[in-house]
């Protein structure tokens, strides 16, 4: 099967139900324009159906057939928003589809992967649990067999297409559906029965089509539905929520159908503009950028979660708005001698987690200032494009090694003055105590005189037990440990 077909059942009527909360087994009907005594039903669903109560019939009739049939006005409003939902709920599917009628979609499945096609018709009827509507679904080897599989009233298993559930009367409102009458022809199986050119030599081309695609012979290209050229979707609450949960299970379904739509126009999501409203007519919005353009939406929601987890909301939430920002796909092709990130993305939202416990201005890669006072670092913001050579343009220190004390340990030191500078003598506190064996120094060093100045004095001594330390002397009297030759 190839093909699939969506039949969303009385729509107008469906979402009228469906926002009002009534349970299917109420009979129900859809008013036609007017006095209500003198108007006629347009719609009607199933359980009304078992009164046999159909459109056309008048409103008199209708409750006369049944007492308790709940009358409905149409609400155009109420039809809109649930066929844009039912829009949204298709593309988030599949990429290629037709909108056939306002109730129907085509689906072509060729391009998808799915263990078995009764698997993937349950986990399709499940997904659409959320828009509490009917749906009926059809699969086919051609187009027009999956629309007429959806449209079988008593549809057992949307597998098998039975051609005599299917009334010609009520599904293909033909100009000779007198004669077919008279012919005996009730059904779409009992056309199919009779042969194609004595059909078309009689009663013309359309009902020899009609008998082509009753045996599978006609087979038509789809006409593609193709979006606006925008990335924005809105959702509203009813009632405001207060908590960020409601907001991501809506999200997760609206980021599915804007990666579809980047998909369809070959392009990738490089920012997301993230706007709420809150009930106080308060309202947050940001601009969350992606370290690397993305069309996956477990990275879009996972990136929007990190930022939801620092807003504080200051009433109930009423709407939010998303927006992509869309760009060309970055490819990228890794080398055997440079350095990379395997997922940027990932690698970003980590450091906005980090940056909520932190801060900020506390996460970054550690350089050194342009100075000679030692062990004085900046951060650099993180960039995830890391493209720097593995050997850095660092030249080489011919020197031993030194394992800094971060922060440095003050100690007290046995001295004695010599001239300008105090010469240490033995180490009393600290956890490297002794006689100093040896000494090499003083190293002095200052600057930053036009600011906050600093001096200090280095000293490079060996206690007795051959251990080789670095001691700085902060006048007027304190001694640090700053370090440890290895």
């Amino acid at each position: 099967m190839n093909y699939a077909a969506l039949h969303f059942r009385d729509l107008a009527l469906s979402s009228l139900l469906a926002r009002d909360g009534i349970p299917p087994d109420q009979p129900a009907a859809l008013l036609s324009s007017g006095e209500r005594e003198k108007s006629h039903l347009i719609a009607v669903n199933q359980a009304a159906r078992q009164f046999d109560i159909h459109p056309g019939l008048g409103t008199t009739r209708g409750l006369a057939r049944c007492a308790d049939l709940l009358l409905l006005d149409p609400d155009s409003t109420a039809e809109k928003s649930a066929r844009s939902e039912t829009l949204a709920f298709v593309d988030s599917l599949v990429p290629d589809f037709e909108l056939t009628t306002p109730e129907t979609y085509l689906l072509d499945l060729s391009t998808l992967l799915m263990t078995s096609e009764a698997d993937w018709i349950a986990q399709t009827i499940e997904a659409s649990t959320y828009l509490a509507l009917p749906l009926q679904v059809g699969l086919g080897k051609t187009p027009d067999l999956a629309h007429l599989a959806s449209l079988c009233p008593n549809q057992a298993d949307p597998l098998t297409l039975k051609l005599a559930d299917l009334v010609l009367a009520k599904t293909f409102p033909l100009p000779h559906a007198p004669v077919l009458q008279l012919w005996g022809l009730q059904t779409l199986a009992d056309l199919a029965k009779l042969p194609r050119q004595g059909l078309a030599e009689r009663l013309g081309k359309e009902l020899a089509r009609l008998h082509d695609i009753a045996h599978g012979k006609h087979h038509r290209l789809l006409t593609l539905y193709r979006a606006r050229d925008h990335y924005r979707v809105t959702h509203q609450f009813e009632p405001p929520v207060e908590s960020h949960e409601p907001l991501l299970f809506m999200a997760k379904r609206l980021l599915q159908t804007l990666c579809n739509r980047l998909h369809h126009h070959q392009r990738s999501a490089a920012e997301i503009q993230l706007t709420l409203a809150f009930d106080n007519g308060a309202a947050h919005a940001r601009k969350l950028i992606l370290s690397d353009p993305s069309l996956s939406p477990d990275v879009l929601l996972r990136t929007l979660h990190t930022h939801l987890e620092t807003v504080k909301a200051p009433a109930p939430m009423e709407e939010f708005h998303l927006e992509l920002t869309p760009t060309l796909p970055r490819h990228a092709q890794h080398q055997l001698f440079s350095r990379g990130l395997k997922d940027p993305n990932e690698f970003a939202d980590t450091l906005r987690r980090l940056s909520g416990i932190l801060g900020s201005n506390r996460i970054g890669i550690p350089y050194q200032i342009n100075t000679h006072r030692p062990d004085i670092v900046a951060l650099s913001p993180v960039i995830s494009d890391f493209k720097t050579p593995l050997a850095p343009d660092i030249p080489p220190v011919n020197q031993l090694p030194l394992k800094r004390q971060r922060p440095p340990i003050p100690v007290h030191v046995a001295s004695e003055k010599r001239g300008r500078y105090h010469h240490p003598l033995a180490l009393l506190t600290g956890p490297h105590q002794g006689q100093i064996h040896k000494a090499r120094g003083p190293f002095p060093l200052s600057g930053s005189w036009w600011e906050n100045g600093w001096q200090q004095a280095q000293w490079d001594v060996e206690l007795q037990d051959s251990l080789l330390l670095q001691l700085a002397f902060l006048p007027p009297k304190q001694w640090h440990l700053t370090g440890i030759y290895a």
